[in-house]
């Protein structure tokens, strides 16, 4: 896994004041990126230092954002490289700024609520024993259903299931520990990214976070769900499809997660859980090309082939 590399001449500029730099990911997805941005506008001061890392869209977003958004700092990078890899680039990007000592890394499709990056800064700042932390985060619509409350993570399976899925909050106030948060807004302290690093890039993309979190837990440090904090994901509360794309990444990715987490007395209980799973789930998906993506998964775990892999 690379490390991050924060050593650079070409230091950008920054407000004296931001101590947090939040990287929000993009591809072809212009209004759902400008929509996100909108949100982060108004945010309650000291206000982050917003960079909008561009993975090589074609639909004219960075065009957009410099228009509308003047004040955002933009990365654009000329192809798509992945979750992992392009979020590590805008950390590498915003980390060369001394006054920057937390990362928060977020997904354009989301509604932030005002004092949301200022809690999880000042939670930050009284637990030095925390490495990451991240809101309570509700579907968009309807906004009184959790979409994730941290998660997780269980090594034997390779199973990581988010806290209250699809549940009411039954009344989460106090921040408490949790195995992981998830990918879609997670801050990060800088002293365990230079440490540490960041995201292994041989995932590409899918359960990048939990790799994170459970690196830095095994490290020592903490990670906490402050749900004060609060944040909504723009996605469908009946999402269950799994596409090609994912299947191929996530059997792809489980494989390499065990091989760095796992324990070999736990490999046939691994292997009947996600037979058992992937049963329920082709039953469910009926398309062909799941079946070829599952077959390249496996191969290319075998063989080692990580980063972007999948025949799109």
């Amino acid at each position: 896994m690379e490390k991050i590399n924060i050593n650079s001449s070409d230091i950008p500029i920054f407000p004296s004041t931001s101590r947090v730099g939040a990287v929000m990911l993009t591809w072809n997805q212009k209004e759902m990126t400008l929509s996100g941005l909108e949100s982060l506008s108004k945010l309650k001061d000291p206000k982050p230092v917003v960079l909008l890392v561009d993975n090589g869209s074609r639909d004219g977003t960075v065009e957009a954002v410099r228009e509308k958004f003047p004040g955002v700092q933009i990365l654009a990078l000329p192809e798509n490289i992945g979750f992992c890899a392009a979020n590590n680039r805008g950390a590498e990007f915003l980390l060369k700024n001394s006054e920057i000592q937390y990362l928060l890394f977020l997904n354009n499709d989301i509604e932030i609520e005002p004092e949301t990056v200022s809690l999880l800064e000042k939670f930050m700042d009284s637990h030095p024993s925390a490495a990451i932390c991240g809101p309570l985060i509700y579907y968009y619509n309807p906004k009184d259903i959790i979409w994730a409350a941290g998660g997780r993570i269980f090594t034997d399976l390779m199973w990581f299931p988010p806290h209250l899925k699809g549940k009411k909050n039954p009344g989460l106030i106090k921040p408490r520990q949790v195995d992981y948060i998830h990918g879609c807004s997670i801050m990060v302290k800088r002293s365990a990214i230079e440490q540490y690093g960041l995201f292994d890039e041989r995932l590409f993309i899918y359960h990048d976070e939990v790799d994170l979190c459970l690196r830095l837990k095994k490290a020592g440090y903490e990670v906490w769900l402050v749900p004060k904090s609060v944040l909504y994901h723009k996605v469908s509360l009946a999402v269950g499809q799994h596409s090609p794309m994912m299947i191929y990444y996530t059997a792809r990715n489980k494989i390499l997660f065990w091989n760095k987490h796992g324990k070999i007395k736990d490999l046939p209980k691994f292997f009947v859980f996600h037979l058992v799973k992937l049963i329920k789930i082709f039953a469910k998906v009926k398309n062909f090309w799941a079946y070829p993506s599952l077959f390249k998964a496996l191969i290319d775990a075998v063989i080692m082939n990580y980063g972007k892999g999948h025949l799109e």
